[in-house]
């Protein structure tokens, strides 16, 4: 969408019905959920003071087509006064359960679409071993929020708003930590396990020691560690331009399974 470079062309799998990216939408609301939601009709307003995009947007819940554009000019325009009211920007997460007529209104308002994101799913019937030096915990600590915020560049007022999603997740969630040779922690992930399915969110790792393995190590860790809770399979979303890590989540076994893209509305 902004002209980078397209990621490594991997095997894709034929579309998820949409039975089957309802239900991987679902499982990602409750693994990254929102402070306050408000469900109006087939759309779910995610609020959560404007920290992420996706726990601060518009979604859909179920497939929809041919909605009366009246309807769907309206529904916008109400979306975007409520979140105006609570003083965060006004986003729409359009992935292929939303009317394709609502990516067109909002282009005609003005609003820019950015971040095109790939959900990927892997079959986790193999059953990954967790590798050395990776420890997953209940609960994150001190050691797991400081070394996100510090590696993902997170500012303290900011890092409080990320505790607090972190805080507000009601499925089995696991925090792992991986350590170089010496003990250092050098790379953090999240794990959420609900439903047979595991999702992988914030991997981070120490920008100075990055390309050594550490963050594909979080992943494996958190795969074995879903696997050992039921898991049959795992998922997790990447925007297009993040070749490298689109290249890692193939050679671990993850596959598009579908796309979504932001539209925000103009500052």
């Amino acid at each position: 969408m902004n002209g980078a470079a397209a990621p490594p062309s991997g095997p894709v799998s034929a579309p998820p019905s949409p039975d089957r990216i309802r239900a991987l939408e679902y499982l990602a609301f409750n693994a990254w959920p929102a402070l306050r939601v408000l469900v109006q009709h087939d759309w779910m307003l995610r609020f959560a003071d404007g920290y992420s995009k996706r726990a601060n947007s518009v979604n859909a819940l179920t497939p929809a087509h041919d909605t009366p554009v009246a309807e769907l000019q309206r529904r916008i325009t109400d979306a975007e006064a409520m979140f105006a009211r609570l003083g965060i920007r006004c986003v729409f997460r359009l992935s292929p359960l939303m009317d394709p007529q609502v990516a067109s209104l909002l282009e005609a308002r003005g609003w820019a679409a950015f971040e095109e994101t790939i959900i990927m799913e892997a079959d986790l019937s193999s059953g990954p071993k967790t590798p050395a030096d990776v420890a997953v915990a209940a609960r994150r600590d001190t050691v797991w929020s400081h070394g996100y915020s510090t590696f993902n560049g997170v500012p303290p007022e900011r890092q409080r708003l990320h505790d607090r999603i972190l805080d507000a997740i009601v499925p089995d969630a696991g925090f792992a930590t991986a350590a170089d040779d010496a003990g250092r922690p050098v790379a953090f992930g999240l794990g959420v396990a609900e439903r047979s399915h595991v999702g992988l969110f914030d991997i981070v790792s120490d920008p100075s020691v990055r390309r050594a393995g550490h963050g594909r190590r979080v992943v494996e860790g958190l795969m074995a560690w879903g696997g050992a809770r039921g898991a049959a399979f795992a998922y997790l979303q990447v925007v297009t331009t993040n070749v490298p890590a689109i290249a890692l989540y193939e050679r671990l076994g993850f596959r598009e399974a579908y796309r979504v893209h932001y539209r925000a509305a103009p500052a």
